[in-house]
C-alpha cells in the first residue's frame, strides 16, 4: 500500500522504529526530507517519544533537537485547544445540543496516552441535522468564522469554523453525517445504532464513539481519502492503537458490525496493514477476519488505486448505488456537475465568466466517468 510522499528510506526507517527493529541512519537520507516526511505523516511527536523512551534512532543531531521542538511546541498549543474545546462543548451544552467528537481530537484524548501525541488540523464534531441552524448561530456569536462553503444536500455534510486566539488557530468542523465519504455508510451506521462514551480528559459533555465504532469509523474513513492520497501514517497507527484496546468480546462485536455494514475486507485491508507497519497484536477473533481482505464488497472500490480522478469516480458511482431512486440520483448528477454559482467561485477561485467554470467543470466530470 502506498504511503502518501513517504520517500522508501524514510518509509523503512519508520516501520523499522516502530516496529522494535534497530534502524540504521541510512547513508542518503536527507535529515531535512525525513523530518519534513515525519511532520507530513503526523508522526513527529510519536516519533520523538520513542527515541527518547527506546533511544531506536541513531539520526542526526539536529533532527532530534527539531523533533523536540516540534513535540514541545504540540504540547503547548494542546493546553490552549483543549481550554477552547471544553469552553465550546460546555456553551453548546447550555442550548441544549450535545456534539459527538469524532476523529482526531476524540482519539487523542481517548486513546493516546498524551492528547499533544495525536497532530491534528481541526476538530471534528458531529450533530443533528436539525441542529445545524442553532450550532452556526452559537459559532458566530462565538467569534468563530465560517469557511465559504456552499451547504447543498449532495454537495457535502460538513461546514468548517475557525478564529484565533492566543497566537493559534481554533478549527471546527461541524458535521450533520458521520461520514463525508459517503451517505449510505452514514446512514447504514446510524440506523445499526452507535455506542457514545465519555471523554473525561475533556469534561463531562465530551462524548465519542466506543472502542468498537471508532474502529469502524477509523478503518472507513481510511478508505475514504485513500484513492484521493493514499495512506497517511497517523491514521494507520489510529487503527493499530484501536486494535490493541479491544477485549476478545469487543473483537467479536467489531467482526459482526462489520459484517452488517459489508465492510469486513475494508477493514480487513486498513487492519492489516497498520499491522505490517506497526506489529501490531490482534485478538484472536480480529485476527480471524484478515481472509476476508481482499473479497468483493461494494466498498472496497475506494482502495483501488489511480489517483484523485479515479477516486471521485469510485465515490461517485457508490454514492448513485446507494440512492434509492432515479430521482435522487439525477439530483445528484445535477448538483455535482452543476454546483451553486457560489461553489463555483469558493471551488476554482477565479474571477472567469461563470458559463467557462461550468463548461470546465463538465469536461473534468465526463473525463473522469470515461477513465478506466
Amino acid at each position: 500500500m502506498t504511503v502518501c510522499n513517504l520517500c522508501p528510506e524514510s518509509a523503512n526507517l519508520l516501520r523499522c522504529v516502530f516496529s522494535g527493529q534497530n534502524a540504521p541512519w541510512p547513508p542518503d537520507l536527507s535529515a531535512e526530507v525525513f523530518f519534513q516526511e515525519t511532520v507530513a505523516q503526523g508522526m513527529a511527536q510519536l516519533l520523538f517519544r520513542r527515541i527518547k523512551e527506546y533511544d531506536c534512532l541513531g539520526g542526526p543531531a539536529e533532527l532530534i533537537a527539531r523533533l523536540k521542538e516540534t513535540a514541545l511546541r504540540q504540547a503547548a498549543a494542546e493546553l490552549r485547544l483543549e481550554a477552547d474545546l471544553s469552553s465550546l462543548l460546555k456553551a453548546f451544552a447550555e442550548v441544549g445540543i450535545r456534539p459527538l467528537l469524532l476523529k482526531g481530537t476524540a482519539l487523542a484524548y481517548s486513546l493516546y496516552s498524551e492528547p499533544w501525541l495525536r497532530p491534528r488540523c481541526d476538530t471534528d464534531l458531529l450533530i443533528a441535522e436539525a441542529e445545524r441552524e442553532q450550532a452556526a448561530v452559537l459559532l458566530l456569536r462565538l467569534g468563530y468564522q465560517p469557511l465559504l462553503e456552499t451547504e447543498a444536500e449532495y454537495l457535502g455534510s460538513q461546514k468548517s469554523y475557525s478564529k484565533t486566539g492566543m497566537g493559534i488557530r481554533f478549527n471546527y468542523d461541524l458535521h450533520w453525517q458521520i461520514s463525508n465519504a459517503n451517505r449510505q455508510f452514514s446512514t447504514e451506521f446510524s440506523e445499526k445504532g452507535f455506542r457514545t462514551v465519555l471523554v473525561p480528559a475533556l469534561g463531562e459533555h465530551a462524548w465519542t464513539l466506543n472502542t468498537v465504532d471508532s474502529l469502524l469509523y477509523a478503518c472507513f474513513h481510511r478508505a475514504g481519502h485513500f484513492s484521493h492520497s493514499g495512506d497517511r501514517l497517523i491514521w494507520l497507527h489510529d487503527i493499530h492503537l484501536l486494535c490493541q484496546s479491544l477485549t476478545e468480546e469487543e473483537a467479536e462485536m467489531f467482526f459482526s458490525k462489520a459484517s452488517q455494514l459489508e465492510i469486513k475486507a475494508l477493514c480487513a485491508d486498513a487492519i492489516a496493514v497498520a499491522q505490517s507497519w506497526f506489529s501490531t497484536e490482534l485478538p484472536a477473533r480480529l485476527a480471524a477476519l484478515m481472509p476476508t481482505r481482499g473479497s468483493a464488497e461494494a466498498f472496497t472500490a475506494l482502495l483501488k488505486p489511480g489517483g484523485r480522478q479515479v477516486g471521485i469516480k469510485h465515490h461517485a458511482l457508490l454514492e448513485l448505488q446507494g440512492l434509492p431512486t432515479w430521482r435522487e440520483r439525477i439530483r445528484f448528477l445535477v448538483q455535482n456537475v452543476f454546483p451553486p454559482s457560489e461553489f463555483m467561485r469558493w471551488r476554482y477561485g477565479t474571477s472567469s465568466p461563470l458559463p467557462l467554470l461550468y463548461l470546465k467543470r463538465f469536461t473534468e466530470a465526463v473525463q473522469i466517468f470515461l477513465r478506466r
